[in-house]
């Protein structure tokens, strides 16, 4: 039972690190005044679990060593390169309408 239970805990952390810089860069383009910078971030999220899970499971089947390490690695490289590349796009949409 406390495999299972901490488990659980290494998913939500990993879950937590790959959709919280998305999340805060919409809060800081929401504070300054993008009303619609969290519509996106359903969409978001689902492609960066998407391409995260396709990655660890392309490092796993190439039998790299340190598994943790990688999969560690592929969600925060995932996560804030989604978070930069979903920042852009939001400031590049909203430059044309200033």
């Amino acid at each position: 039972m406390p495999r299972l239970i901490l488990t659980l805990l290494a998913l939500a952390v990993l879950f937590c690190l790959l959709c919280g810089p998305v999340a805060w860069v919409a809060l800081r383009l929401w504070k300054r005044g993008d009303l619609g910078a969290f519509r996106p971030l359903r969409a978001v999220w689902i492609t960066q679990v998407v391409l995260a899970s396709a990655l660890v499971f392309a490092a796993d089947s190439l039998g790299l060593a340190n598994p943790m390490g990688w999969m560690v690695a592929i969600v925060l490289a995932t996560s804030l390169g989604g978070a930069a590349s979903y920042g852009l796009w939001r400031l590049l949409t909203r430059a044309p309408a200033h």
